[in-house]
């Protein structure tokens, strides 16, 4: 079977699955790191303002450049992380549709 043309396709079509699974989960991995550190984020610059009030503490942290390029960077990491599922999902859905299409072209071939 390894030596076969069609395996050979099939572990081709396998291991691009795997790679597009693989490079979802990692990005899919970095973009919630981002999105779990960034109330530490916001609770370290609120530490250090000058304000008394929560509310003032808070308008001052949200308004830093660090939390303003930290949120930037999180959602393109979340974008980054989901074009890769859209990537490993279509795959998922092409060999769905050809797996379909096969199985009618054997269908078609026994009413003949």
């Amino acid at each position: 079977m390894p030596g076969d043309p069609i395996f050979k396709t099939i572990q081709e079509i396998h291991d691009k699955m795997v790679d597009a699974g693989n490079e979802w989960a990692d990005l899919n991995a970095a973009a919630e790191a981002l999105e779990e550190g960034l109330k530490s984020l916001k609770a370290q610059l609120m530490v250090s303002s000058t304000h008394t009030s929560a509310a003032g503490k808070e308008m001052e942290a949200l308004a830093d450049e660090t939390y303003r390029e930290y949120v930037k960077n999180m959602t393109n990491a979340r974008k980054l992380a989901n074009r890769a599922r859209v990537k490993f999902d279509s795959i998922k859905a092409w060999i769905e549709l050809y797996r379909s299409a096969e199985s009618t072209r054997r269908a078609e071939m026994t009413m003949r």
